[in-house]
């Protein structure tokens, strides 16, 4: 399932590039108001599977009609500005939907957005090879042994390892939300290498003081349907709930 937040700037507004954190703390505080025992269980807990735990949920960059750059800060301008936030949980999309109706804003950092209008999108159907485009970088890592122990290191886009992680960590998500495995687990998953040759360096963003850093690239996925939409609610790759991984099927 799909929010679609729209809102309007009325006046001009200033917020860090790195405003990821802001974001995920706004989206437990809304939660937390309209039920505050689940985002207590989403934020501490999670949803679990062997040594993993997933928040399954998802959302974009802000994505601003208009917008200059400040040094490390961007302007927004007046006009409509776009923040998507996807989750198979229905809870999750309820409780958040309803607190930012009750609302009619939600505060990201110290700027105040009022909301123009927010739309529930859940109805998607996929071609067999359907065109995907990346809102927010994709994050994959792995674990290697350095110095007499395990270290993680981010793994770049061009490696086989990163569409074999990402293929892992969406079935591992599939369980979670349906309970069972794919009936068809076979997941193709290609990037658009040219893309990748013009735009190698990935995309940094500082969450509280850690620097994450992700891919952005267009690709086709070929897979059965239950899976593409796993893919579009819970973000692909890592660390999904602080907005890395959003994927939209290309119009």
């Amino acid at each position: 399932m799909r929010l679609e937040i729209e809102f309007i700037i009325n006046k001009t507004k200033k917020i860090n590039f790195n405003y990821n954190y802001y974001i995920t703390s706004a989206i437990y505080n809304l939660i937390s108001e309209h039920n505050k025992d689940f985002s207590e269980m989403l934020h501490n807990e999670g949803y679990k599977i062997g040594n993993k735990r997933f928040k399954l949920f998802v959302y974009s960059r802000l994505m601003p009609q208009k917008f200059t750059i400040d040094g490390s800060n961007m302007i927004i301008e007046k006009g409509i500005t776009r923040l998507y936030v996807n989750s198979p949980i229905k809870e999750f999309i309820n409780s958040l939907g309803n607190s930012l109706i009750k609302r009619g804003s939600m505060k990201i950092g110290k700027e105040e957005f009022q909301i123009n209008n927010i739309y529930l999108k859940d109805s998607v159907k996929f071609n067999h090879e359907t065109k995907f485009i990346t809102l927010s970088p994709i994050v994959v890592t792995t674990g290697e042994e350095r110095n007499g122990g395990i270290r993680s290191r981010t793994v770049h886009i061009t490696e086989d390892k990163f569409i074999e992680n990402i293929k892992n960590n969406l079935i591992k998500k599939y369980f979670l939300v349906y309970g069972k495995l794919p009936d068809n687990m076979s997941i193709d998953i290609k990037f658009n290498e040219e893309y990748i040759k013009n735009n190698r360096r990935g995309h940094l963003i500082n969450f509280k003081g850690i620097s994450i850093k992700g891919y952005i690239a267009p690709f086709v996925m070929r897979c059965s349907d239950d899976i593409k939409k796993v893919a579009v609610d819970c973000g692909i790759g890592e660390n999904n709930s602080i907005g890395m991984g959003y994927i939209m099927e290309k119009k």
